[in-house]
């Protein structure tokens, strides 16, 4: 009855290692991925700076060149 328990027991501790590799593996995934997401946002919001810009100087130039 002993062995029984000891060999559950370190089933069970196998069992948790393996979580633990998953989690970790988990947590690199979506450390990426965030990373790529805030690239993303910072790219999109450099595009709408400029947009603005743009923006901004075609009506400056329609304003004081008609």
């Amino acid at each position: 009855m002993v062995d029984k328990r000891t060999r559950t027991l370190n089933q069970a501790h196998a069992r948790i290692d393996d979580v633990e590799k998953d989690v970790i593996e988990m947590k690199t995934e979506m450390k990426i991925q965030h990373k790529d997401l805030y690239n993303r946002v910072k790219r999109m919001e450099a595009i709408m700076i400029c947009i603005t810009g743009a923006s901004l100087l075609l009506l400056l130039r329609m304003t004081f060149l008609s």
